[in-house]
């Protein structure tokens, strides 16, 4: 009897080190460093993360930053790390609990081929399964990291959301990191998640967004992200906590025009510049045509990454309004974890080479020889 309480008790104590969820980032150097996030109860640790080299296995304590999540019984808590190796695998736990966790950063060169997910409209309310096996299609094809397109979770905007308390919606973003929590790379690490806000991800009262996220400068989510020598990712915010003119057209030009030598020069977003089903008058996909489209064209982004409109589609190359081989392609179009919308005719739409009614996601793997962009879908099955 004593025995049997004593190994509950036990057991508590061990379960009180491990974190409700846990998840990965980059704000800084994706070579170098990791942004590691978890929760606990409020109240409750661990605060700090103990971490190793894969091939030195002298512990190191990190103490992180704790914050109750305003309105909830969660604490969210923040460690960086940095000084890493490049392309090393980095082994962690969680205070002092049993469980090691595994991540690897990136090379500051192409040394070895680097893969991308990119892919937005995730956890839809009600459709689980399809979100699960996109994960698992995801995990398959073993990415670096996975750009996430917006439309996260679904918390906002939504009629059938209007009387859900904080409660719900912090408890539906926490089942969504956990699913996500159980999308590994082929040799068990955790995958970083870079996360583009979308529509449904805050509104004026709901800001969980960035309570649960890192980004370099609090409250914004458009940011770039750059890996070595070799990819600049700008990941923007089509007018949901900021507007697409202005501040953001400014900031978007200055970093592109930086970067333009970049060998990979990309842009994810949600709302879509060139739609596959939304109108293509739309208000926000004329703002991102008028302000920064034009920047895309002139300092060479290849391809951008859209999202918003629950479909599969590839544009034609494009400049000027009009196709053009040395166009930027468009990708998209937010298909993850959504039921997709109807077809639409490709040939109603100019720019649309491709547009299908179903779910995929877009694989980019890059190396010093070539680059390799394409779509699976839900059963992983090579579409593009």
């Amino acid at each position: 009897m004593v025995n049997g309480f004593l190994l509950v008790l036990l057991w508590g104590m061990i379960a009180a080190q491990e974190p409700d969820v846990i998840y990965l980032t980059w704000i800084k150097d994706p070579a170098t460093t990791m942004t590691i996030q978890w929760h606990t109860a409020a109240g409750r640790g661990p605060t700090q993360v103990v971490y190793h080299p894969e091939e030195n296995l002298s512990w190191v304590s990190v103490e992180g930053k704790s914050t109750q999540v305003s309105g909830t019984q969660v604490d969210m808590h923040i460690v960086h790390l940095e000084g890493l190796k490049e392309d090393g695998l980095v082994v962690f736990k969680i205070g002092e609990g049993p469980t090691e966790y595994r991540f690897r950063t990136l090379p500051k060169t192409l040394k070895r081929p680097v893969r991308l997910a990119v892919g937005g409209d995730i956890f839809y309310p009600g459709k689980m399964e399809l979100f699960r096996k996109m994960n698992r299609v995801v995990a398959s094809q073993d990415p670096d990291v996975v750009v996430l397109g917006g439309d996260l979770a679904y918390t906002t905007n939504r009629k059938k959301n209007l009387f859900k308390g904080l409660k719900w919606k912090m408890a539906r973003w926490q089942t969504f990191l956990r699913e996500l929590h159980q999308m590994r790379g082929k040799d068990g690490r955790l995958i970083p998640l870079l996360p583009v806000v979308g529509n449904h991800d805050v509104d004026e009262k709901a800001k969980l967004f960035y309570d649960l996220f890192a980004f370099p400068e609090a409250g914004k989510a458009y940011r770039m992200f750059d890996a070595g020598n070799y990819l600049s990712l700008a990941l923007l915010d089509t007018g949901h906590s900021h507007p697409v003119g202005g501040e953001q057209t400014t900031w978007l030009e200055k970093n592109l025009r930086e970067r333009q030598n970049t060998p990979y020069l990309w842009c994810a977003y949600h709302v879509a510049a060139y739609p596959s089903y939304y109108p293509y008058e739309g208000e926000v996909s004329q703002q991102i045509r008028t302000n920064w489209v034009p920047l895309f064209e002139k300092y060479g982004v290849k391809w951008a990454f859209e999202h918003h409109n629950h479909r599969f589609k590839r544009s034609y190359p494009i400049k000027e309004g009009k196709v053009d081989p040395q166009g930027v392609i468009y990708l998209g179009d937010g298909s993850w974890g959504v039921p997709p919308r109807p077809a639409v005719d490709p040939d109603k739409r100019w720019y649309l080479e491709r547009s299908e009614s179903i779910n995929a996601c877009y694989f980019v793997t890059l190396s010093q020889e070539s680059c390799k962009v394409e779509a699976r879908n839900l059963e992983g099955v090579l579409i593009d």
